[in-house]
């Protein structure tokens, strides 16, 4: 009995060294997986796990970005133009045409007109495109087209008033140039043919009641460019006066008064036909012009073809020269709002103030900024494929 007593104590200690050791295997084998697992885990590259999370996030914000607000992404094309229409921007390339929201960028329009020539005239909250050489012309407000019509004969240019009405200069079979009127509904009020020339530029006033235009031809192998004033309702212009031996970049009116800006030279005419020689042919070289909400003139010109430096003048209806600054470069453009005039360089943009010349500010850019508008005390400027606020 006491021999049985003994064995069954040894089986029964073999049987708990047995089991210590067993769970000791287990412990080691849960600790070597758990190993394992640590070891797994740590080849893992958070900082590429977070970067990779980052650089998501970072690329959802720049989509953004360019999807909403400034810079404005502007369609591939040549040649682009900005304006203001309804005070919203308006931009005109070879390939398309937009208006957007010049707080927001919002596109109240984008379109691919199919222009081969697109030329862009803007008045009031209007905007005409023509395909200058062609016979398609569209009229829009900055959010709607109007209606988009063709002409009989090539169109030379064209212009567009505050009330939507529209001024057209076309070949003409029977004589050179022919001069129609529409009203915004399409309605026809002129229809006027001139010999002797081409019309090479044409205004018609905020009202659409009085137009003017330009036509050109040669005489004694010279160019001369003669300018007709008349109003709508007449059978023949009220007055013609010549220039030449220069050529007229463009006209426009200022309620009754009319700017004519030559390559060389710079009147006013008013009352249809008084005029007021502002800067004498032959004594400037125009370098770049454009008309403040109010319609007047700011010119950028300098003494002579190549000068280094330029000047940047406000000029009234009147005729008188209010304010010239000298600009230490050459002016590539300008633009202006009521209290503001600005020329862009191949460096910088500086703005001046229309009353007393005063530098009122200065951004320094490079020659990759071609473009600028400006809207109130906005200033905008096109940049390679972009359209920035420069001024913030």
């Amino acid at each position: 009995m006491p021999s049985n007593q003994r064995k069954n104590e040894r089986i029964a200690r073999k049987n708990a060294k047995t089991k210590k050791k067993l769970k000791f295997l287990w412990i080691l084998v849960i600790l070597i997986v758990a190993i394992i697992i640590v070891l797994k885990v740590c080849e893992i590259d958070f900082s590429k796990l977070f970067s990779s999370d980052n650089e998501s996030k970072n690329s959802y914000s720049a989509s953004v970005e360019e999807q909403e607000g400034f810079p404005y992404k502007i369609d591939a094309g040549d040649h682009t133009v900005l304006s203001v229409v309804g005070n919203e921007l308006a931009v005109l390339n070879s390939a398309s045409y937009a208006v957007v929201d010049s707080d927001d960028a919002e596109e109240y329009i984008h379109d691919d007109h199919g222009y081969a020539n697109p030329i862009l005239k803007t008045s009031g909250g209007y905007s005409l495109i023509f395909d200058q050489g062609s016979t398609s012309y569209r009229l829009d407000t900055r959010k709607d087209n109007i209606y988009e019509n063709s002409t009989e004969g090539e169109i030379l240019c064209a212009d567009v008033s505050d009330t939507g009405s529209i001024a057209v200069a076309t070949v003409s079979g029977t004589q050179k140039s022919r001069v129609q009127v529409f009203s915004k509904s399409f309605s026809e009020k002129m229809n006027y043919e001139i010999r002797g020339g081409y019309i090479t530029s044409i205004a018609i006033d905020d009202s659409g009641k009085k137009i003017a235009f330009v036509v050109m031809n040669s005489e004694n192998a010279s160019i001369k460019s003669t300018l007709y004033t008349m109003r709508v309702r007449d059978a023949e212009p009220k007055a013609h006066i010549d220039y030449k031996g220069s050529s007229v970049l463009d006209i426009h009116f200022a309620s009754s008064a009319i700017y004519v800006v030559g390559n060389d030279f710079v009147s006013v005419v008013t009352s249809l036909q008084k005029e007021t020689k502002v800067l004498e042919q032959g004594n400037i070289n125009t370098l770049a012009y454009c008309y403040n909400p109010a319609d007047y003139l700011i010119l950028a010109y300098s003494d002579y073809a190549g000068a280094v430096n330029s000047k940047l003048a406000y000029i009234k209806p009147n005729g008188t020269v209010k304010t010239t600054v000298e600009v230490q470069a050459e002016i590539k453009d300008v633009t202006a709002s009521g209290n503001e005039m600005t020329a862009l360089t191949s460096n910088e943009a500086v703005s001046y103030r229309v009353s007393n010349g005063n530098e009122e500010d200065y951004i320094k850019l490079d020659d990759s900024y071609t473009n600028i508008q400006q809207i109130s005390s906005t200033l905008y400027a096109k940049h390679r494929s972009y359209l920035e606020i420069i001024n913030d």
